[in-house]
């Protein structure tokens, strides 16, 4: 990161049925002010006054430790009511993904077919393992790729999907010239 406190925080994810996905949060927005609306009561004697304040903490191009700052600092433990203004960056095409166990190592009874969706982009490898798709093989302890016990993916459709490989990737896909 940058030390002047510059930058952009991203949201990755959200948990499933938690507040920022009831709010309508979704990977790829950000977050660009936290603002707090508090009410105060007073007057004297008949009269009784009400009155609503606001705060607003900006935290749009900040980098992530001013972000979590203004959420988890800034609306103080008194808040009566805390908005988020959040700026929708890009919204990013789903792309849905047909995983196939290899029926050799399923057990009698269950589907090796699971269906998913993915966002454009997201992280191949971390997008199935946070969906519980499970990557590593018993019976073959190193991939023949890149020697990691944790990469069992060949890609059969839809190729020209994936983000473009990486220096390192290809380096490590040099061992399997056929892919």
């Amino acid at each position: 990161g940058r030390d002047d406190g510059l930058g952009i925080t991203i949201v990755e994810a959200v948990t499933p049925g938690g507040n920022a996905e009831k709010a309508g949060i979704i990977p790829g927005d950000s977050i660009a002010a936290v603002t707090v609306m508090e009410s105060s009561s007073g007057g004297s004697g008949l009269k009784l006054v009400e009155e609503t304040n606001s705060r607003v903490k900006g935290c749009e191009c900040k980098d992530f430790d001013n972000t979590i700052d203004a959420l988890a600092n800034f609306p103080g433990d008194d808040a009566e009511e805390v908005y988020l203004d959040i700026k929708r960056i890009r919204r990013w095409p789903k792309v849905k993904v047909q995983v196939e166990y290899p029926p050799s190592q399923c057990a009698e009874g269950f589907n090796p077919v699971k269906q998913l969706e993915f966002f454009a982009g997201e992280n191949l490898k971390r997008a199935l393992q946070n969906r519980g798709i499970v990557l590593d093989d018993p019976g073959n302890p190193k991939c023949d790729f890149c020697g990691s016990n944790a990469c069992y993916v060949s890609v059969y459709k839809g190729q020209k999907l994936l983000n473009p490989i990486g220096k390192t990737e290809k380096k490590l896909m040099e061992k399997n010239p056929n892919v």
